[in-house]
């Protein structure tokens, strides 16, 4: 089983979590922690550490942050250093929490890990070009029925 720590500038974490709630319904395994103005780099880090203390100690902890290099990241991975029990992933968004969550109790932290590396990239679509392949579908039919 692998836990899930949302977090971002904001309140991009709450709102997420919040909406995972409302898809999956409330579940313990993942808890977001916003990241506020005016706060620094060590405030992040006690929320984090206050987070981890919901879990074992031996838990697998993934931590989904919006930014790489941003200070929920950097809070993250003075936790994740060194832990093998800790990962984090960058680019948090709602498709990438509920792929992870599909997966968390079965997958372990590295088979979880990798598979967002390969599955978050299918959630990008852009409409443009998704209307441009049904209409160059629709023409190869036709030219089928030809």
């Amino acid at each position: 089983m692998v836990k899930l720590i949302i977090s971002g500038h904001g309140e991009i974490s709450t709102g997420i979590v919040s909406a995972v709630n409302m898809i999956f319904g409330e579940n313990d395994n993942v808890i977001a922690v916003p990241f506020k103005k005016g706060e620094g780099l060590e405030d992040i880090k006690k929320h984090y550490e206050s987070a981890l203390k919901n879990y074992p100690t031996e838990e697998k902890i993934l931590f989904l942050v919006d930014l790489f290099g941003g200070s929920p990241y950097n809070a993250a991975i003075q936790l994740a250093y060194g832990n093998e029990n800790i990962d984090i992933v960058t680019g948090v968004n709602l498709p990438m929490v509920l792929e992870a969550l599909g997966m968390a109790e079965t997958s372990s932290l590295k088979e979880l890990v990798d598979h967002l590396k390969e599955s978050v990239p299918e959630s990008f679509k852009i409409f443009s070009e998704q209307t441009q392949q049904l209409s160059n579908q629709e023409d190869n039919e036709e030219d089928d029925l030809l």
